[in-house]
């Protein structure tokens, strides 16, 4: 059995479950759905193929995405831990992006998309013990009053993928939105740098493209987000 899946994975660099299960079924008929469920976790799990939709894998040497928040990033969310240890709120920042652009950011943005109507009591708590805090700003604010280390507070967007670590950092997924979306990332990254970041993102990261245009739909921005991709990078979107 190894040594056919080992060939369809070589032949099929992206796949669904029941194209895996059919595989399987030729080799050992009447295996069961949870058997072929566990061999597709397993191989998961170390590594092998990766999941970027529901029911749908992919066969690469991709992982899963991981950044070491600034100093200032951690301390700042956990203050808000601290002071409001229930609160739902996202962290990432414009450093972040050094990773995949051609001309590094030097000065650093740090957002904190904080849950519908607590976004006000966190600005404040930040406001009182931080130089250039502001609370969605439109443009021509960010661009008056944004210095060398800024913190934008933002209300959190419904259908945002789950943030991960301890200090509550938001997925690529919704990165790559939010910068495709309106809003301060998209307007101050350069349109220029889009095509590598988000061809070095999906060539390096496990990116789950489920959870990445569910959340684009619910910003409004799903259609001119898969077209962008399809027109202006090499990525082949495989969930539509």
């Amino acid at each position: 059995m190894n040594d056919r899946i080992k060939d369809f994975l070589i032949n099929h660099p992206s796949f669904t479950t029941d194209e895996f299960a059919d595989v399987l079924y030729e080799e050992t008929p009447g295996i069961g759905r949870a058997t072929i469920f566990n061999v597709l976790k397993q191989k998961c799990s170390s590594g092998e193929i990766s999941r970027i939709g529901r029911g749908h894998f992919v066969s690469s040497a991709e992982k899963a995405y991981t950044y070491d928040l600034s100093e200032h990033a951690k301390e700042i969310s956990s203050l808000i831990q601290f002071e409001y240890p229930l609160i739902k709120y996202q962290v990432w920042e414009l450093y972040q992006l050094n990773e995949f652009v051609n001309h590094q950011f030097s000065k650093n943005t740090i957002f904190i998309d904080v849950e519908n109507m607590l976004d006000e009591s966190v600005f404040n708590l930040l406001f009182e013990r931080y130089l250039h805090v502001l609370h969605n700003p439109d443009i021509k604010e960010y661009e008056k009053y944004a210095g060398d280390e800024t913190v934008v507070v933002r209300k959190l967007i419904s259908e945002a993928p789950m943030p991960a670590g301890q200090h509550h950092q938001a997925a690529l997924e919704k990165i790559l939105v939010d910068l495709f979306a309106r809003g301060i990332p998209r307007a101050i990254v350069s349109r220029s740098e889009y095509p590598k970041i988000f061809e070095e993102v999906f060539r390096k990261y496990n990116i789950n493209q489920t959870k990445m245009l569910r959340y684009a739909r619910r910003r409004g921005v799903s259609n001119s987000l898969a077209d962008y991709i399809h027109s202006n990078t090499d990525i082949t979107l495989e969930i539509k």
